[in-house]
C-alpha cells in the first residue's frame, strides 16, 4: 500500500571475481547501515536485461536500483532509458533516463601508471592487453596509455596493443605465446586488470622467465590478486567496495528526494608499486 519494499536493487554485469564481490560488499554494507535489504542480479552485455528489471521494478519488488553498465553496446541501455525506477549508474551514462552516476577515474590512475613505466624504464616497450574494445574501462586506460607514450614521442606498434576478455585464462594463453619474444626486446606489459595480470606472470614462470628480471608486468583495480601473485603486482587501486556504497548511498537520497539534481560521482584512484616491474 505504501508503494515501499525496503529492498534495493544491484545489477552487475558478472558476479565472478574479486573486482565485483567488493562491490557488492560495499553495496551491502551501506544498504543494511541505511536499513534496507539487497537484491543482487547480474545482466551481460548481450541482454537487454528486460526480465530482470520488469520484475524488480514494474512488479515493486524494489524501491530502486544500481546498475553497472561497462559496454558501450550494453542493449541494456535501452531499457534503462524506459524506466521509471530511481536509478544509480556504475561506469557510465543513460541517455533519456534521470539517473545518479558513479563512475571511476581510470584514467588518471593509468596516467599515473604509464608514466610510472616510462620514468623507470625511458626507453621500454610498453604492451596494453585490454578487455573489449567496447569496454568503457578499458578505453579509459587505453587513451590515457597512448597520451603518455604520445608525450615521449612513443608511437605504439599495432602488436603493442590486444583486446582480450579480462579473465586470466585468456591473458595466460595469449602471453604463452609471447612471452620469450617479450623478454628479449624488454618489454613491460600493461594488463588492463589485475586477473589479466596474475596470466601473464604465470606464462613467464612456465617458460622459465624471471619477473621482473625477464619481463616486468603491472595491472589495475589491486584485488587480493595483487598481493597474492609473486611476485607481487605493481597497479592501481581502484575503491571497488566505495564504489558499491556511494552508490547505495546516492540512490536513498534520491528516494528521500526524488526531485533533486542529478548527481555525478568520480572516485579517485592511487597508483600502487610493489615488485612486480622493480622500483625506481
Amino acid at each position: 500500500m505504501l508503494r515501499k519494499s525496503n529492498v534495493l536493487g544491484l545489477v552487475l554485469p558478472d558476479l565472478h571475481g574479486e573486482f565485483y564481490s567488493e562491490i557488492i560488499r560495499g553495496a551491502n554494507l551501506k544498504t543494511r547501515e541505511l536499513g534496507f535489504h539487497l537484491l543482487v542480479s547480474s545482466v551481460s552485455a548481450d541482454d537487454d536485461g528486460q526480465d530482470v528489471l520488469s520484475v524488480v521494478g514494474a512488479q515493486g519488488l524494489v524501491d530502486g536500483i544500481v546498475v553497472m553498465v561497462t559496454e558501450m553496446s550494453s542493449l541494456i541501455r535501452r531499457t534503462l532509458a524506459n524506466s521509471s525506477t530511481p536509478l544509480v549508474v556504475l561506469d557510465g551514462d543513460i541517455q533519456g533516463a534521470k539517473h545518479d552516476t558513479v563512475t571511476i577515474d581510470h584514467h588518471n590512475g593509468a596516467e599515473a601508471l604509464v608514466r610510472y613505466l616510462v620514468s623507470s624504464n625511458p626507453r621500454g616497450r610498453i604492451v596494453f592487453l585490454g578487455g573489449h574494445e567496447t569496454n568503457l574501462d578499458t578505453i579509459d586506460r587505453l587513451n590515457a596509455y597512448r597520451k603518455v607514450l604520445a608525450e615521449v614521442g612513443i608511437r605504439p606498434d599495432p602488436d603493442d596493443i590486444a583486446h582480450l576478455d579480462y579473465s586470466y585464462e585468456t591473458a595466460f594463453d595469449f602471453a604463452s605465446e609471447r612471452v620469450r619474444d617479450w623478454a628479449a626486446s624488454g618489454v613491460t606489459v600493461f594488463a588492463a586488470n589485475d586477473e589479466m595480470a596474475a596470466g601473464v606472470v604465470d606464462a613467464a614462470i612456465a617458460a622459465t622467465l624471471a619477473v621482473p628480471d625477464d619481463l616486468r608486468v603491472v595491472g589495475f583495480d589491486d584485488t587480493r590478486i595483487a598481493q597474492l601473485t609473486r611476485p607481487r603486482l605493481t597497479t592501481v587501486h581502484v575503491p571497488m567496495a566505495e564504489m558499491g556504497s556511494k552508490a547505495i548511498e546516492l540512490l536513498c537520497q534520491r528516494l528521500a528526494e526524488p526531485d533533486r539534481p542529478s548527481t555525478r560521482v568520480t572516485l579517485p584512484t592511487r597508483l600502487v608499486v610493489r615488485e612486480s616491474c622493480g622500483t625506481l
